[in-house]
């Protein structure tokens, strides 16, 4: 897991974490191992999306 991918990246790798489960059938280890990056990865999304919202805002703001 690595905090420099970008969005595309890791938006990329969750599709194939889920792929990965659906398809391959992994045991439990791995099931947990591949659930805990895609939660980690997910979280890297979300703030991603928050802090490009709040730069945004920012931005459009100082046109008011």
């Amino acid at each position: 897991m690595s905090d420099q991918l970008s969005y595309k990246e890791a938006l990329d790798r969750i599709n194939r974490i889920v792929e990965r489960i659906e398809n391959d059938d992994p045991d439990i280890d791995e099931l947990s191992s591949l659930v805990k990056e895609a939660t980690h990865l997910i979280s890297q999304c979300k703030a991603k999306l928050e802090n490009t919202e709040a730069e945004i805002q920012s931005s459009l703001e100082k046109l008011n």
